[in-house]
């Protein structure tokens, strides 16, 4: 992979899309809500007076001790390209490690995630506009698969969505109406 193609993330990108248990979701849904009501209280036509902090959630992730050696295996098997190197911010390339961030990517789309020891902390996605069938079917497939087989949602935090991954409608209308 050239240094052009490398899969890329901001700071403020970081868990800001992610995918997270299932069991999380009676939480994200009170969250959710206290941002739209928050966002209400904060709002002016220039931006927000005040930032919200997201609590963290109570079934994290890494409790869920998801190894590290299926995680890579399944989106190997799904045809994602595993990543060597990460283009982190504007200016800094960083390698790829057990003690960093990784990540698997198609031209259009990036799992990202962190470790601790033998298991997955935290996955979060990155997407563009998706221009392939092919492509979008592996996505599609991929998310589905997360949902049946680890019991994952996904919640994108910039737009307040959930996603219940088990559900191929709700994965196709997010990935179709992600750009609109």
């Amino acid at each position: 992979m050239n240094e052009e193609n490398l899969p890329s993330f901001w700071e403020d990108d970081y868990c800001q899309i992610e995918i997270v248990p299932r069991k999380n979701i009676e939480n994200i849904i009170n969250s959710i809500k206290q941002i739209g009501d928050f966002t209400e209280k904060t709002r002016t036509e220039y931006g927000f007076t005040d930032i919200f902090i997201r609590e963290d959630l109570p079934f994290p992730t890494i409790n869920e001790e998801l190894r590290i050696d299926f995680f890579e295996n399944f989106l190997t098997e799904k045809r994602f390209e595993k990543a060597k190197q990460i283009h982190y911010d504007e200016y800094t390339i960083i390698s790829c490690s057990s003690t960093t961030f990784n990540a698997f990517s198609l031209p259009c789309f990036n799992f990202f995630y962190d470790c601790k020891d033998e298991f997955v902390k935290n996955i979060w996605i990155s997407t563009s506009l998706i221009t392939s069938a092919d492509w979008f079917s592996k996505i599609e497939e991929a998310l589905y698969e997360l949902g049946e087989s680890c019991e994952m949602v996904l919640i994108n935090w910039n737009s307040s969505e959930l996603i219940d991954l088990t559900d191929r409608t709700q994965i196709k209308d997010y990935l179709m109406n992600y750009w609109k």
